[in-house]
């Protein structure tokens, strides 16, 4: 069974790319609405345990409400770090996988497939882009001592490059859903016009994001 993490920032830092379009405490809902559906969506999947690590309460809130495993950073000291703080929680041979917080279009068979287990005698890493094959999207290790995870900008480069490093030929997911994190004002326009369900869906029908103020309709 492969265990799961979601690392979750601290609500307060999340998602400032989108600062021009949504308020504070509107990005707040936005991520916690994300989580919901995605907590949502691998509580389905036939898996270990799922963790969410955050310095969040209300995340973890929500991971309690869903059966997660939650994990209190005692301050919030890098998505990377808080990763890092989880898997030394760990068995060596564990199959472990980190899933974003952030990406409510996935689907059940694309997290299945990220999550799939292996042997515990292979060494096998699994990487789920972004739709720019910039971030990452989904990591799975076979073992979380085969490599450091390097979220962040340029991300699916550094795993890659990083497998191989390891002298493992990484297999590189075609998840086109699990592809479409919620960064940028492009990313929220294209959720949009997704319109999911869910949680995040309920939340976006109220947002006025991208449309016109009355005073500018003729």
């Amino acid at each position: 069974m492969t265990e799961i993490v979601i690392p979750i920032k601290n609500l307060a830092d999340a998602k400032q790319r989108l600062s021009d379009v949504l308020t504070p405490s509107q990005r707040s809902e936005l991520v916690m609405g994300m989580l919901e559906d995605v907590l949502g969506r691998v509580s389905e999947l036939d898996r270990g345990r799922v963790w969410v690590v955050s310095s969040d309460s209300h995340a973890l809130d929500l991971a309690r409400l869903f059966g997660a495993v939650p994990l209190q950073e005692i301050r919030s000291v890098g998505y990377n770090e808080a990763i890092i703080t989880w898997l030394r929680a760990l068995p060596d041979e564990t199959n472990v996988a980190v899933i974003p917080g952030d990406i409510p279009l996935a689907n059940e068979a694309e997290l299945r497939a990220l999550i799939h287990p292996v042997s515990k005698t292979t060494s096998h890493i699994r990487i789920a882009p972004a739709h720019d094959f910039e971030g990452t999207n989904g990591l799975f290790l076979s073992s979380r001592r085969l490599i450091r995870p390097a979220f962040g900008p340029g991300s699916f480069g550094q795993h890659f490059k990083l497998a191989r490093s390891a002298s493992i030929e990484p297999e590189v997911l075609n998840a086109p859903d699990m592809a479409r994190d919620v960064d940028t004002p492009d990313d929220l326009r294209f959720l949009i016009d997704q319109k999911p369900g869910g949680a995040t869906g309920a939340l976006l029908k109220c947002l006025d994001f991208g449309q016109p103020d009355s005073e500018d309709v003729a």
